[in-house]
């Protein structure tokens, strides 16, 4: 009975080295790879809002309350002089 026990644990052993070969996740990646944000021109995605909103009037033609609103957001934000 004893030599079973001691077989199973040395059976046991290799494969408990084999489980802590992955990643840790209490630590995170070892060698986090770090990259520097796009920064994002303003002009651009306030170009890009316009359109939207564009888009949105367009859509909206049947449904004049929310096409409004829509029309006097696009006046404010993108018809400045």
């Amino acid at each position: 009975m004893k030599q079973i026990i001691i077989l199973l644990a040395l059976c046991a052993l290799p494969l408990s080295s084999l489980a802590e070969k992955g990643q840790s996740i209490m630590f995170g990646d070892q060698d986090p790879v770090y990259t520097e944000a796009v920064k994002n021109d303003p002009e651009k995605e306030k170009a890009d809002y316009c359109n939207d909103l564009r888009k949105q009037m367009e859509e909206l033609k049947g449904r004049p309350q929310k096409r409004n609103m829509v029309i006097q957001r696009y006046e404010i934000d993108c018809q400045q002089r």
